[in-house]
């Protein structure tokens, strides 16, 4: 076994997560939108051989691209809305949750109903609660379905994935430290940029670091806005990808708050039906900054785009509770900007110009 496999597994278990001895830990390959396919099962093995070295008890679960898309396609739309209680009382009992990304296609998904994509998505959102009331860790393994979609072969991939998660945390985490504290005692916040003028509030929610304990790899500091603070207008030019889906060159516009106007100039069908998914879903859940330097390039996923330096990225819909946040949806869409050109102010005091910090 490649040896970075095994020390990716040593992290998720005893830096990420913290098993102790007696936890009952979940080790799930994918999810309800996500694939975890076969390949994926190598990390998994690893993962449940190290918990079972911390004295606790490891249960994987598996949902391959083919098993999730063969049921979204298959099952009722009452059955989609309906949420599996055997499912739900399985997060309940876990301690930890270790989720693993590993898709052999990553876009298993292309050619489904969004809207019963969004049916199944809402018949989740209490395990999604119980997930996050957990001590958990989203991660991927690397397939040669992401390197295809990152446009990289499988070892120059590899390479990439263990560079920007296998690093020394300790000193990634003293830069983040200072963003955060210049988060915590602002009040607004304001991004400008392409076709960019975008204000929202922070006042009095908790910003958080992500230094590889919530996601793997790390390397943001993230907060939820005051939900009916968002005003002006952003531009996203990178892609912005969720359950297989992708929306290129997104606008929206804000009002008190709540999105008044959008578009796209790929999949706009969409990003309308997740937009109006719920109440909440109009609304900003996340305003989040990259920070780690070893995540230099667009790979089309998420856990690691959104860490990208000199980018930001809000996501609609779910509010983390932990910052402050009230907002629920059963949505949580990040969608990136690149920041150079572009000008992060804090209470009027540029904070970020072109992908600087003001402090480097």
């Amino acid at each position: 076994m490649d040896r970075r496999v095994k020390e990716h597994a040593n992290r998720l278990v005893n830096y990420c997560t913290s098993v102790k001895p007696g936890d009952n830990v979940l080790v799930r390959l994918g999810g309800f939108t996500t694939a975890g396919d076969p390949e994926g099962l190598e990390l998994a093995t690893e993962v449940s051989n190290e918990v079972a070295r911390k004295g606790a008890k490891p249960l994987v679960i598996v949902f391959t691209g083919d098993m999730v898309r063969g049921y979204i396609e298959s099952a009722s739309v009452d059955s989609l809305a309906m949420t599996p209680r055997h499912y739900l009382e399985l997060m309940k009992a876990s301690d930890a949750v270790i989720w693993i990304q590993a898709e052999r296609d990553t876009r298993f998904l292309r050619g489904v109903d969004s809207s019963r994509i969004a049916k199944l998505n809402l018949s989740g959102k209490p395990i999604g609660e119980e997930f996050l009331k957990k001590r958990w860790v989203a991660t991927l393994h690397p397939t040669a379905g992401h390197a295809m979609a990152a446009g990289m072969s499988l070892s120059k991939y590899k390479k990439f994935v263990y560079s920007a998660m296998l690093r020394d945390w300790e000193s990634e985490l003293k830069p983040m430290v200072k963003l955060k504290e210049r988060m915590d005692r602002t009040n607004e916040v304001r991004l400008i940029g392409r076709d960019t003028d975008l204000s929202f509030s922070i006042s009095g929610r908790k910003a958080m670091v992500d230094d590889g304990r919530l996601n793997f790899p790390g390397g943001e500091v993230f907060t939820s806005p005051v939900d009916d603070s968002a005003t002006g207008k952003i531009y996203f030019d990178l892609p912005s990808i969720e359950s297989g889906q992708e929306a290129k060159r997104i606008r929206l516009t804000f009002d008190k708050g709540q999105i008044v106007d959008y578009s796209a100039t790929k999949n706009e069908a969409f990003l309308k039906h997740m937009i109006e998914t719920d109440e909440g879903s109009r609304r900003l859940g996340e305003f989040g900054v990259g920070c780690n330097r070893g995540i230099n390039r667009f790979t089309h996923n998420i856990l690691f785009d959104e860490k990208m330096a000199e980018t930001i990225h809000l996501a609609i819909g779910h509010a983390f509770e932990f910052c402050g946040g009230v907002n629920k949806s059963v949505v949580h869409w990040d969608m990136i900007k690149t920041m150079r050109p572009g000008e992060i102010l804090m209470d009027g005091q540029t904070i970020e110009k072109n992908g600087k910090f003001a402090w480097e």
